[in-house]
């Protein structure tokens, strides 16, 4: 059983990575008309039912990032964490990749907020890394070129924050940040989402 402290560690651990890795630059304020309403979702499979080639990619890709996390663990403890999360297949231009993310419990916060990447399994390449995600979704695009992703995190029953990426020089990067809110400050839902574009902080979520 992962140690109760490892939440938060994963969390400091994720942000420290978040920032070295050069994502954390600051971006533009997103426009309301930036953030169309869409179905924003978690990866929905295991990464074991994948292949044994996509898996291999996967763990060792991962294997950096949660390291510092299982000291005093066998490699094979880690790896089978890593290969309990939960996987999804994209198509990014062309190039397989998966959207990975923690299956839950304690690497996850209490709100279902976990660390998320999108791999590139072709280059064999971390595209995208963020911490506190909900859900994503990616956007329409066209024909052989590398689709935007939007990402989602759950602040309380009515309201998310997203983040708009898109990829630049061989990764992606943020490109805009938007509160989302469901309902009024009287807690009636609202008959359309209220979007409140706003600067993406540094510590990027």
């Amino acid at each position: 059983m992962i140690p109760p402290s490892r939440t938060a560690c994963f969390a400091l651990t994720g942000a420290a990575l978040f920032l070295a890795s050069g994502l954390a630059r600051p971006a533009v304020a997103a426009q309301a008309s930036d953030w169309p309403v869409q179905r924003m979702h978690a990866p929905s499979s295991s990464l074991s039912r994948l292949s044994q080639a996509d898996q291999a990619i996967a763990v060792k890709l991962l294997r950096p990032e949660l390291g510092p996390l299982f000291q005093g663990d066998a490699i094979s403890v880690l790896d089978k964490q890593i290969r309990s999360f939960r996987a999804e297949r994209l198509n990014l231009g062309g190039s397989s990749a998966l959207a990975v993310q923690p299956d839950g419990g304690e690497l996850c916060g209490a709100t279902g907020n976990c660390s998320f990447w999108v791999i590139d399994l072709s280059r064999r390449r971390v595209l995208l890394r963020a911490d506190g995600i909900q859900g994503y979704a990616v956007d329409p695009a066209k024909p052989r070129s590398v689709p935007d992703i939007v990402t989602a995190t759950h602040e309380s029953s009515t309201e998310y924050e997203k983040i708009h990426w898109v990829f630049l020089n061989g990764r992606y990067e943020r490109q805009s940040c938007a509160t989302v809110d469901y309902a009024d400050r009287s807690g009636a839902q609202l008959p359309q989402p209220k979007v409140t574009p706003h600067s993406c902080s540094p510590e990027g979520n």
